[in-house]
């Protein structure tokens, strides 16, 4: 499991509030498991992403709840969401409800939300922007 990004861009940032930065630092996102496209978004709030699994995933496993994005960019939570199973965790999106990834580990799923994270880090940095308000 994935997640991904590409043309990440801040063109739409006219702000300099916390807030303006998380909505209009986007990207085109994926959540890719195998070769199946679980989920896609053309002008998704990565860094919002960013910041909000960085606050998740640092409670750690037994203490996390099932995660769900409630984002400014969209009216409804459940753009990302990770739920825990019976056989680990699965990463799916309310905008694509038939499709999951299947179930992987406490530690593959860290491992994939820090790579996420520490990507996004760096291209922030690359857009100008110090990305302090990643950090939990």
């Amino acid at each position: 499991m994935r997640m991904l990004y590409r043309e990440i861009n801040a063109s739409d940032l006219r702000g300099a509030t916390v807030a303006d930065v998380l909505v209009n630092v986007e990207a085109f996102f994926e959540i890719v498991d195998g070769s199946e496209v679980i989920y896609s978004e053309s002008c998704f709030p990565v860094a919002e992403l960013a910041r909000e699994l960085a606050r998740w995933v640092s409670t750690g496993e037994p203490q996390a709840p099932d995660f769900s994005f409630s984002s400014l960019s969209f009216e409804d939570p459940g753009a990302v969401r990770i739920i825990r199973g019976q056989s680990g965790w699965a990463v799916s999106s309310i905008f694509t409800p038939e499709l999951q990834s299947d179930p992987i580990s406490w530690g593959e799923l860290a491992a994939c939300i820090d790579k996420f994270i520490a990507s996004v880090r760096r291209d922030v940095i690359k857009l100008g922007i110090v990305p302090d308000f990643i950090d939990p």
